[in-house]
């Protein structure tokens, strides 16, 4: 008889590990305290079985929506049912580590970034919070190349969603895009219509990465 996923993820557990999770992942699920390698692995192990997502409920750990994340990311859904999936996922998700997880596993979006692009847009005009936020690392994760800078950068000056992971995600990419593109970042993150929170956390961040590297601060 099969184990549980439940199981098997408390048996790749470290409680060091998890201590240092639940200082920065603010979710309602319990952390068991497995590494993303391993996490990856699992899911890797799940789809080759055949087995498909598990099946989450309010009690799922953080790892389990995690691995049915990555499963998802990996599964040859066609892609208007692998977005509305995508779509029930974010639902279920509480805090931001989810949806940035789970773009990063989402290579696919490189084989056809033309019909990503326009399901991006809608995922940014969304008015739940996760949706927003998962759209802006999907871009600074794929998108940020010469081919759609100037796109990225209107995208990421026209988010007005009044959530703080949303704005959080929408600064970050900015700072991505400072350091790929920095002349016309630098242009963007004047646009009038740029919520100033946003603009405030992207320079933040740049100044930050900018002392990291040694470098002077433009902003």
């Amino acid at each position: 008889m099969r184990r549980s996923l439940r199981a098997e993820l408390s048996d790749l557990a470290e409680p060091r590990y998890r201590r240092m999770l639940t200082k920065f992942v603010r979710t309602r699920r319990r952390i068991l305290g497995v590494r993303i390698p391993l996490l990856r692995k699992t899911a890797l192990r799940l789809l080759n079985e055949g087995g498909g997502l598990p099946n989450l409920t309010s009690r799922s750990t953080y790892e389990e929506l995690v691995v049915a994340g990555m499963i998802l990311a990996r599964v040859p859904y066609p892609r208007a049912f692998l977005w509305s999936e995508i779509g029930v996922y974010l639902d279920e998700v509480d805090t931001w580590i989810y949806g940035d997880i789970l773009a990063g596993e989402l290579k696919q979006v490189k084989n056809d970034p033309e019909s990503y692009w326009e399901w991006i847009g809608e995922l940014l005009s969304d008015p739940r919070e996760f949706h927003v936020r998962f759209g802006a690392v999907l871009l600074l994760t794929y998108f940020i190349n010469d081919d759609y800078i100037d796109d990225v950068l209107q995208c990421l000056t026209g988010i007005d969603h009044p959530g703080r992971y949303a704005r959080m995600g929408a600064a970050w990419a900015l700072q991505r895009c400072y350091f790929a593109f920095p002349e016309k970042t630098l242009l963007a993150l004047d646009t009038p219509n740029l919520v100033p929170e946003i603009r405030r956390r992207a320079v933040q961040n740049i100044r930050s990465a900018c002392k990291r590297l040694g470098e002077e601060s433009p902003v």
